[in-house]
């Protein structure tokens, strides 16, 4: 049995299709943009990689998909929406594309299904999963597998950032690449910082993407205590590493919010413009906080329609805190 499976474009949404992926039996190749490979490999598996960018030229990425036609896969499956996905799944040959009906793309695939009436109430992994049971591969999704890094990377990597390997941390990822609206202030995240600081005694690692590296040094000139920034100095592969051994990850619906639970680690969210429901992390360890005040909430934007982001304002850094110690299952520190 061989699939191939169109992927998705975030590192969020890739997370949330991991146990439809890692359901279907056989030989699992997967199409992603190349910046977005190395997140495949964090997926347990013989997962076959190909590293394409799709965002490039029509003809060329037409001609970089021929190799696939090759693999005679039955199915080719297309996790996006978008009618170029469903050309490129055709594009890859296989007996079979599956895919869902919108956009008119039932004239491209050879099975284009409807959405559920009522999709803007499901998890998006939950979607994800009916291609793979359309396509008769598995009849019950898998939870979310959970990487574990080698000791040897765990080691380069805690070297790398002066860790202690027996010594607990926590980590804030203020960032989120989906838009401002999403980011819980850094002066709050400073506070809490402080307030970990203060209770455990323990280094806090900052992370964010290289293009948000001024909020980890905000955090850094506000708060005290024991701060790690790693902002912009990660792979993917080396964030999952200390994720994977953190105490607790504090983070904004991004990215690094979905790698915590790949990674297994409690994580608390402050949220604000966005649908839990939908795109919430598939981590049972997993803590959303947000508060009622905002009418428009969630409105899903990435600007604060209102201008004044009152949805993530109203989020008290004592309120996150209260919630950190009460997944740890630590009321006193």
């Amino acid at each position: 049995m061989k699939t191939i499976f169109i992927g998705l474009n975030w590192l969020g949404d890739i997370i949330m299709s991991a146990p439809a992926i890692t359901a279907a039996p056989g030989e699992i190749h997967i199409v992603t943009r190349p910046h977005l490979a190395e997140l495949y490999q964090l997926l347990p598996g013989n997962l076959i990689v190909h590293p394409i960018d799709t965002k490039a030229a029509f003809f060329e990425v037409i001609n970089a998909l021929k190799p696939l036609r090759k693999i005679k896969a039955e199915h080719v499956i297309t996790l996006p929406d978008s009618w170029r996905a469903a050309i490129l799944a055709r594009a890859c040959g296989g007996s079979e594309s599956i895919g869902f009906a919108n956009q008119m793309r039932g004239l491209l695939l050879d099975h284009a299904i409807d959405k559920p009436d009522n999709f803007k109430q499901m998890h998006e992994s939950d979607l994800h999963f009916m291609l793979v049971k359309e396509a008769g591969l598995a009849s019950d999704k898998p939870p979310l597998p959970i990487y574990k890094p080698t000791d040897e990377l765990r080691r380069t990597v805690f070297a790398r950032f002066g860790l202690d390997e027996r010594q607990p941390y926590m980590v804030l990822a203020p960032g989120a690449a989906f838009g401002s609206a999403k980011r819980w202030p850094p002066e709050k995240y400073a506070e809490l910082a402080s307030l970990i600081a203060g209770a455990y005694e323990i280094p806090v690692v900052l992370t964010a993407g290289s293009s948000e590296t001024s909020l980890t040094r905000q955090i850094c000139e506000e708060a005290r205590g024991n701060l790690v920034d790693t902002a912009g100095q990660t792979s993917l592969t080396e964030l999952a590493c200390l994720l994977s051994g953190a105490k607790a990850l504090i983070s904004n619906d991004s990215g690094t919010m979905h790698l915590g639970a790949l990674c297994g680690t409690p994580t608390v969210i402050p949220v604000g413009p966005t649908d839990m429901t939908r795109t919430g992390p598939l981590n049972p360890k997993s803590i959303a906080v947000s508060t009622d005040i905002c009418p428009q909430a969630p409105c899903r934007q990435r600007i604060c329609p209102r201008q004044d982001h009152i949805c993530m304002q109203n989020i008290s850094a004592m309120a996150i805190f209260a919630e950190l110690q009460k997944l740890l299952g630590d009321n006193h520190g």
